[in-house]
């Protein structure tokens, strides 16, 4: 007989805190869905201002589905150009990302004047779970001159807008 008592107050126990872990368990997929960012067909732009020796500034980046788009602008004169190869775009998942085209300034060799006037690089899209990328130039690469380096660029106060 108190076996069989002992056996029905533990069933009732067991259930009882069953419940209240799915409960528990319910709660914090509910947060993770709340929190995650998706990326849009349209593109969704964060307003940066990260500076490279005092010299080319990254000001904004833009993210879609289909692409990644940085701006970014010399503050002083130079002769600028892209390098198609020895353009490093990384998030801090490990993600490697490809370069697709550039806008205002031309791949390397050719280089253009510039000064203040926006140009901008396009890559395949981040992942939305990134909280930080790095934009790096290969020193190594053919036609590198003083390449630049954006690194840990901050996602994670962006304004999306």
């Amino acid at each position: 007989m108190n076996i069989i008592i002992f056996l029905c107050i533990m069933g009732l126990f067991l259930s009882c805190s069953t419940e209240s872990l799915k409960e528990v368990n319910l709660e914090k997929e509910e947060e993770q869905i709340s929190t995650k960012r998706t990326w849009n067909p349209a593109p969704q732009c964060c307003d940066l201002h990260s500076e490279f020796l005092g010299v080319v500034v990254l000001s904004k980046v833009c993210v879609s589905e289909s692409e990644t788009k940085l701006e970014l602008y010399t503050k002083e004169s130079k002769k600028v150009c892209v390098l198609k190869e020895g353009m490093v775009f990384r998030d801090d998942l490990g993600g490697s990302y490809l370069f697709l085209k550039s806008e205002g300034v031309g791949l390397c060799p050719k280089r253009t004047q510039m000064k203040n006037t926006p140009f901008t690089l396009y890559f395949q899209s981040i992942s939305s779970n990134a909280s930080s990328f790095d934009l790096i130039e290969d020193k190594n690469a053919k036609h590198a001159h003083k390449p630049w380096a954006f690194e840990k660029v901050d996602l994670t106060q962006c304004v999306w807008k």
